[in-house]
């Protein structure tokens, strides 16, 4: 294999991470890759594998699927800001805590008080984000499992969503027994 042969499919993989808009770790981590592998893909010292070019027409092709993590440093405040192809969002509030389980239920007890209220202030040392929430709020839970080097590891998401200025119906839905 000669490295030339390398060059073409190394300037269209930057072409396409550059047309993303992704800088070379934000794309590593996309394509779930190490840092340097793929600096070297781009550089053309090493082969690009299939895989790859299907996970980027796959990226490519199915916009609407596409979603891509950047965080951004503005002045020493890290803020996290989630680049999608077709629209913005942008982490207002985020914290991830250690806690025994009696004090995540405690939590939620009391984050359950504040959602009845309609009104909720989350703060974490300096970040703050004041809430007012609507009466019908979207409920989505999900459970995962994961296998990584031997190990399972299980999560449990429980997310609310709104559209700000709406009050949407209510569905029948999860119940908790």
């Amino acid at each position: 294999m000669r490295i030339i042969d390398l060059v073409m499919e190394a300037r269209e993989l930057r072409k396409i991470r550059l047309r993303l808009g992704l800088s070379l770790k934000e794309m590593s981590q996309l394509l779930e890759t190490p840092y340097r592998t793929y600096q070297d893909w781009e550089l053309g010292n090493r082969r690009i594998p299939g895989i790859c070019d299907v996970a980027l027409f796959c990226l490519l092709r199915c916009k609407s699927a596409f979603k891509a993590r950047r965080k951004i440093c503005n002045k020493g405040i890290n803020k996290k800001k989630e680049v999608y192809i077709m629209g913005r969002e942008v982490i207002l509030f985020e914290t991830e805590e250690r806690k025994s389980a009696a004090e995540i239920a405690a939590f939620l007890r009391q984050l359950a008080d504040k959602i009845d209220s309609g009104k909720l202030i989350l703060k974490s040392g300096a970040k703050e984000v004041d809430l007012a929430l609507p009466g019908n709020l979207i409920l989505e839970v999900k459970v995962e499992e994961e296998d990584k080097k031997g190990k399972t590891k299980r999560s449990l998401e429980v997310e609310l969503e709104w559209i700000v200025g709406e009050d949407g119906g209510t569905e029948q839905g999860v119940e908790i027994v």
